[in-house]
């Protein structure tokens, strides 16, 4: 009896350490995502660099938010694209991607393009690459562009995916691209650039109200702090493969 008793008495000490220690580190990390302060751990991951004039841009998928419409970074990848095809940088954009649904992630993020502007004859489709890997293989296969490992490239995704997207185009031989991961175009007006809009409403006034409180700053943080540690698992994945 005495010595279950024993057992007990360090087992509950080691639960009390632990639980103490792990609200400590959890009190830590709340502060830390509610005060806005960075996370250095996450710049690793971003490759962002300057456009330069390509033979063609390549928007990467960010897969579907629900009924076919991309996620949030989606959008912020086709939208960079287009703007980079509006001042001018390449002739053609091509979307790549097939993804797990009826209809392939480039054919629809190559037709919400279109509604930012992006005309038909500049749009290539790459349909059938199932993950980051499957990206630079696929556009090689695209006989109507003739896409080579020297073919000058404009590589579009979103921050924290940068960094992989490069390790599997250099993986594949990739020699000449840049990866782009936000732009706005200069040469254009508000009816294509976003950021330029205005209300057409003379009466219209902006209020105060701010997106910023400490639930949404909380929760966009916690989701980039999560999305930066699947990353980094990522890639330690494509390494094993030798994707990567």
């Amino acid at each position: 009896m005495g010595k279950k008793t024993g057992f007990f008495k360090r087992a509950w000490r080691v639960f009390r350490v632990y639980f103490l220690i792990a609200g400590i580190i959890s009190s830590l990390v709340l502060a830390w995502m509610v005060a806005g302060w960075p996370f250095y751990f996450d710049r690793w991951l971003v490759v962002s660099e300057r456009p330069f004039e390509a033979e063609a841009i390549v928007c990467i998928p960010g897969g579907f938010s629900g009924n076919y419409l991309p996620t949030q970074e989606g959008w912020q990848r086709i939208y960079t694209a287009v703007q980079l095809y509006f001042d001018g940088f390449a002739p053609k954009v091509i979307f790549t991607g097939g993804g797990s649904s009826k209809i392939s992630e480039g054919e629809v993020y190559a037709e919400v393009a279109q509604w930012l502007g992006l005309p038909a004859d500049a749009v290539a489709i790459e349909p059938h690459a199932s993950g980051t890997a499957g990206h630079p293989i696929n556009i090689l296969k695209l006989k109507r562009l003739l896409i080579n490992q020297d073919t000058p490239l404009l590589i579009v995704t979103s921050s924290l995916h940068s960094r992989r997207t490069s390790m599997c185009f250099k993986k594949q031989g990739y020699t000449n691209f840049s990866m782009v991961t936000s732009y706005s175009a200069k040469g254009v007006g508000a009816e294509t650039v976003r950021g330029k809009k205005t209300s057409e409403f003379k009466e219209y006034k902006p209020v105060k109200k701010r997106y910023n409180d400490v639930f949404r700053r909380l929760q966009r943080r916690t989701g980039w702090f999560f999305e930066a540690l699947r990353e980094y698992g990522a890639i330690f994945y494509y390494k094993i493969k030798g994707e990567a």
